[in-house]
């Protein structure tokens, strides 16, 4: 179930369509008017991260925004670790109007760092999670975020367990689960003007 890494062909796997739910929120953010979007990645070799940057990229580019890897930063999912990219990103001179993290912790983290330098969210600063965790929900402002549908996704890997095991054939070994944007009010239209 949401495998780390790619896996072989006859592996059954359950996952949620992580790419849509990336673009979701970025198109959601370029309606709202922002260009300069910082992305929090979660790691590196993860296929979940490699799926949302391509959904977080293909929906810069629809608005004709090429993204830098001066706006990237690819972290352990933790709160922490996303206060401290939140805060590289925050202070460059050019700094990003909204901030897409790879999961809500890290938007709690980027949170922390925009409340750390008097920033304002959403008014100075949009962030979005991912996941519609309780952490999302526990947010002020409460966290615009990706719904992923883990109830189902449980149900569906364990279905296809069951049937691998009776030795039944599986019409699909790999299932990708529609997620689903959360507006909450984290997220508002970009600021006006130079970033401060």
């Amino acid at each position: 179930m949401d495998p780390r890494t790619r896996l072989l062909p006859d592996i059954a796997s359950v996952s949620a369509a992580n790419l849509s739910g990336a673009r979701q929120v970025t198109e959601h953010l370029t309606a709202l008017g922002h260009r300069q979007i910082g992305v929090i990645g979660g790691p590196e070799d993860w296929s979940a991260s490699a799926d949302r940057d391509a959904g977080h990229a293909a929906a810069a580019v629809a608005v004709g925004v090429m993204p830098t890897s001066e706006l990237q930063r690819h972290v352990e999912p933790t709160v922490e670790d996303g206060r401290l990219a939140a805060g590289e990103l925050l202070d460059l001179a050019d700094r990003p109007t909204a901030l897409v993290c790879f999961n809500d912790k890290i938007a709690l983290g980027a949170l922390r760092a925009a409340a750390e330098r008097g920033l304002r969210v959403p008014d100075d600063l949009s962030v979005t999670g991912f996941d519609d965790s309780d952490v999302s929900r526990a947010t002020t402002p409460r966290l615009t975020t990706v719904r992923q549908p883990l109830e189902e996704m449980g149900r569906i890997a364990v279905g296809l367990l069951l049937r691998l095991l009776d030795g039944r054939k599986v019409e699909e070994l790999h299932v990708s689960l529609a997620t689903r944007l959360v507006v909450g009010g984290s997220t508002a239209p970009a600021p006006r003007g130079p970033a401060r």
